[in-house]
């Protein structure tokens, strides 16, 4: 009989958080679901696909899906002015504020030690003014680029790690006080975000924005087309939005106005990639 006392092994482990991850937790601080009401809708992808393939003849350039969506999502903020708001100030000061220029802000991973994926927001600027393939290389440039080559997220990953964690999480917070904060460091009213890319069909949650706009993935799934049953490459789409800045009607028009750009991609999004062509070529 062995007599040598084997060692117990513990049922849990406790992490020591280190200051990137208890600084980074101060951002889910800032969420209000309360205030949050979320749309889903499932739509036919293919106009986008074929918009996709047509512009890749045209210019080149394959855009994204995402830079889809950021597109129609300009287009569609830019028709429900609205949509474009923030509510900014501490809790007895708050005060509404309109953004006259229509930056999408999107997410972008980072691999951080000891934090796993962190994601840093990018913005993109006057999205309704540029073409697809200008915000697909945009977003290119952002998922290529190495960490420490962007100044957000330079400043971002300092604060992180080399600040107390009082004294960043303290200024962390300081953009949903300020608009100009706000437009520096987070972009504009609106965020797009997607769990596609990981086989996840849509995704509702809580977010910083006022609004964001999620897709999930994009497959081939049964479809009503003309009350026959089809198969057709279908994605989900998801809005969550701030129920004080817009009710439930006028956030059911901005999202079946976004939902009817994509489903006439062709149509409603290549012609703003015509009319647009000229800012492109002269920036």
């Amino acid at each position: 009989m062995n007599t040598s006392k084997a060692k117990k092994e513990k049922p849990f482990s406790v992490f020591r958080s280190n200051r990137i991850l208890q600084s980074f937790w101060t951002l889910n601080e800032e969420m209000q679901p309360r205030n949050k009401v979320t749309f889903v809708r499932e739509i036919d992808a293919s106009a986008m696909e074929k918009l996709r393939e047509k512009l890749l003849q045209t210019s080149g350039v394959k855009p994204s899906f995402t830079a889809i969506i950021v597109k129609a999502a300009a287009i569609a903020l830019s028709e429900f002015p609205y949509t474009n708001r923030g509510i900014f100030g501490p809790s007895f000061f708050k005060r509404l504020v309109q953004f006259n220029s229509y930056d999408i802000a999107v997410a972008v991973e980072r691999n951080v030690p000891d934090a796993e994926a962190v994601v840093v927001v990018e913005t993109i600027y006057d999205s309704n003014k540029k073409t697809l393939d200008a915000v697909t290389q945009e977003l290119k440039g952002f998922a290529d680029v190495k960490s420490e080559s962007t100044e957000r997220w330079s400043l971002f990953h300092t604060l992180l790690s080399r600040l107390p964690v009082f004294l960043s999480k303290w200024i962390l917070r300081m953009p949903k006080y300020s608009p100009s904060l706000w437009l520096k460091h987070r972009g504009g009213a609106c965020f797009v975000n997607s769990p596609a890319k990981y086989g996840i069909d849509f995704l509702v949650a809580d977010m910083l924005w006022p609004l964001t706009v999620s897709f999930g993935w994009i497959k081939e799934r049964p479809f009503v087309v003309k009350g026959e049953l089809a198969v057709r490459k279908t994605m989900p789409l998801i809005i969550v939005f701030d129920r004080r800045i817009m009710a439930g009607a006028p956030a059911a028009k901005f999202f079946n106005r976004l939902a009817l750009i994509l489903e006439n991609a062709e149509e409603e999004i290549s012609a703003k990639y015509e009319d647009f062509k000229s800012y492109t070529e002269a920036v």
